[in-house]
């Protein structure tokens, strides 16, 4: 029964870590770290929760109870063959309660040991170790002016306790090295706290695009959890551009109107706390021009329907940062399963492509899903969209 209880006190104490968390008077890092103890200990409860009731229900009070509830009932049974006595007919019961406590201390002692070695690895190697993807994005329609256009995306910098300014650098330098045009942030720029919003200000000035006012942002759900009005203030202040609910038109000569003809690019709001609307924002264009689109959350094109987009892209996912063999991700923060999980996926109305981001949120580890980079290199299709990759 020790076992148990302690690890009943486990789950209920790190529960109500996950409570004091919500408190904004307490440091950011210690913030973020009770939440990932609270996630750790009770994963099987938050996997279960996340997956039928959505991800947004975890982080309420009532999604912390159900977590740590189920938690408790899917541990049961493991626990009870921990402490089930294993005694010999005659057996001395200190004895068959020796046996308990060596198998108990055996398996604790092969958990931390492998556990500790994968959270180093996913923490201090994975978490950044940054990729390129580069991909040859096909459009319809696009102004031979724009043939060879490169387009670079990166989402879900996240600025925080964990995502230190120079932990993201390097993805910065990477990005720099693919000479893009342009350069698209959908997105999560910070976590746990407003202050990191001056942080993510100083990297989106580290960037480098060829055409003038070409660096586009856009919010994500962090954003306005994090006062998305202060997010306004000071990334406004940056070379970056806001593009939110608005549209620019890229022309052929790689310069941006508001009409003319050439590539649409515009951006919506988050779909969890904002007011996305695609067709709004999209109303009124030709339908012979190309439009890609920015939305934070690709579970956009699923809930928003439009006539035309060629590409929507999106972050938000994070490709579920931890894969398991088999199971998959088992916490992509999607309501459409392993769908939006990252890549090129085809929605009811029109393709998405979701990066995996760069930084972490919830737990602060990758493991099998390692950040990326995305560089587009846009051509012109006879028909329809299509991607293909292409050496970076």
């Amino acid at each position: 029964m020790r076992v148990r209880r302690w690890v009943y006190a486990m789950v209920w104490g790190s529960t109500l870590l996950a409570f004091l968390s919500k408190l904004t008077v307490l440091p950011s890092t210690l913030r973020f770290a009770m939440w990932a103890v609270a996630v750790v200990v009770n994963f099987p409860g938050v996997v279960l929760v996340g997956q039928t009731l959505g991800y947004l229900f975890v982080r309420t009070p009532i999604g912390h109870l159900a977590a740590a509830l189920l938690t408790c009932l899917l541990l049961e049974p493991m626990l009870r063959w921990i402490e089930w006595p294993l005694r010999r007919p005659g057996q001395d019961p200190q004895e068959g309660t020796r046996g308990v406590t060596r198998r108990a201390l055996l398996l604790s002692g092969v958990g931390l040991g492998g556990s500790g070695l994968v959270a180093g690895y996913s923490y201090w190697v994975e978490r950044k170790n940054y990729q390129l993807h580069a991909y040859r994005l096909y459009l319809a329609d696009l102004p031979q002016g724009l043939e060879g256009l490169r387009l670079v995306l990166m989402a879900d910098l996240h600025c925080g306790p964990v995502n230190r300014p120079g932990d993201l650098l390097p993805a910065i330098r990477m990005a720099n090295r693919c000479k893009p045009d342009l350069i698209l942030l959908p997105g999560d720029f910070v976590h746990v706290s407003k202050s990191y919003f001056s942080q993510a200000a100083e990297l989106i000035d580290q960037l480098h695009c060829a055409i003038p006012d070409g660096i586009l942002l856009g919010w994500g759900n962090h954003d306005h959890w994090n006062d998305v009005e202060a997010a306004r203030q000071t990334l406004s202040q940056t070379q970056g551009q806001i593009l939110v609910q608005q549209r620019r038109l890229l022309q052929a000569d790689r310069t941006f109107s508001s009409s003319g003809k050439g590539l649409w690019l515009a951006g919506v709001d988050d779909l969890w706390e904002g007011k996305p609307d695609v067709a709004q924002v999209l109303r009124g264009l030709p339908r012979d021009q190309p439009r890609l689109v920015l939305a934070h959350n690709p579970d956009t094109a699923e809930e928003q329907k439009c006539s035309r987009v060629d590409l929507m892209v999106s972050g938000h996912t994070h490709g579920g940062q931890i894969q398991v063999p088999v199971l998959g991700t088992p916490m992509l923060p999607s309501r459409y399963g392993q769908k939006y999980a990252s890549g090129f996926v085809q929605g009811p109305s029109y393709p998405v492509y979701v990066t995996r981001g760069l930084g972490v949120g919830g737990l602060p580890v990758r493991l099998g899903v390692p950040p990326e980079v995305t560089l587009f290199e846009l051509h012109r299709s006879p028909d329809r969209t299509r991607i293909e990759p292409m050496s970076s």
